[in-house]
């Protein structure tokens, strides 16, 4: 008989998710989870399956009480659960020990107030209510792509390799190029970009979400690379690194400057190749660029439970 308990108090949260995490990603980290989420207080409520006294399964949720930008992304308007640290993870799911794959349903099934999962990293279906497709996150596996011309090799036919190719030409002969690491100085920089160019639509409008970006470069092992054109400052790239994968985080840039998101993106795969990463995770939504590059799509879904009926 396996049993089902809520947690919420945060020790106890952390020891759990330290038990269960698979620590092989990113998203299995706590400090980056919690940086997403720790100044809006939201409660924390993970789901802990247990064989007799044995913990055997997490699924770790959080109450979203309006707060960050998961409310108007997913347009709700009442408090729901979501995956601990919401909207900006990336291939959630229950974690179970060997031997009890068999239970991970009976997780979901203990949720009993309205929850919004997404990026779910399985189909599931509850009980007739169907996970549905959400979005795609993209990839690039580097051990089968270890240089440049390896990957334009695999990933473009010969007017794609010799279009991408002209690019980066163009671009290194109209101007001088520096690549070079940034600091928490050039985080400004970042948003400054991304504002300017997006305008009220950049969620780094938000001061919460540019101290959040702040406090990644205090606790993961963030690369901050600051590429100048001509001697000024003209794009700025925010990746972490984890478990030897490479996740592009953000990209801020001077979008006047003909092709340079394309040209960032193809220096950013050298770079992560000369530095022998294994992965390029260049996380989720297309943003019109991404599968121009031929990434590897990784589906996302999305479950929804408990919510009122609309009308």
């Amino acid at each position: 008989m396996i049993t089902f308990s809520i947690i919420e108090d945060p020790k106890e949260a952390k020891r759990l998710w330290e038990l269960f995490s698979p620590h092989e990603r990113i998203d299995d980290d706590w400090e980056f989870r919690n940086a997403w989420t720790e100044d809006y207080n939201f409660p924390f409520h993970f789901i802990v399956g247990y064989d007799e006294e044995k913990p055997i399964g997490l699924l770790p949720l959080q109450y979203n009480t309006l707060k960050g930008l998961g409310p108007k992304l997913l347009q709700m308007s009442i408090p729901y659960l979501e995956f601990f640290a919401g909207v900006d993870t990336d291939d959630n799911d229950v974690w179970v020990l060997p031997g009890y794959e068999q239970y991970k349903r009976d997780f979901f099934r203990q949720i009993k107030m309205p929850a919004v999962l997404g990026s779910l990293k399985e189909p599931y279906e509850i009980d007739g209510t169907k996970a549905e497709y959400y979005l795609d996150r993209f990839e690039l596996d580097l051990v089968k792509n270890p240089d440049i011309d390896t990957y334009l090799q695999q990933a473009f036919d010969g007017k794609g390799r010799r279009r991408l190719k002209g690019r980066m030409k163009k671009l290194l002969n109209t101007y001088s190029v520096t690549i070079k690491n940034g600091d928490k100085h050039d985080l400004e920089l970042l948003f400054e970009f991304s504002i300017k160019r997006f305008g009220e639509q950049s969620s780094f409008n938000r001061p919460d979400r540019q101290a959040i970006f702040q406090k990644l470069m205090d606790r993961c092992q963030t690369d901050l690379l600051v590429f100048e054109l001509d001697g000024e400052i003209k794009a700025v790239t925010f990746g972490l690194i984890y478990n030897n994968i490479y996740t592009m985080l953000n990209l801020g840039y001077d979008n006047t400057i003909r092709d340079i998101l394309k040209s960032l993106v193809y220096l950013r795969i050298e770079r992560a190749q000369e530095r022998g990463f294994k992965l390029l995770d260049v996380g989720k939504n297309d943003n019109g660029w991404k599968s121009s590059f031929h990434f590897t799509k990784i589906p996302q879904y999305k479950l929804m439970l408990n919510l009122p009926e609309q009308g």
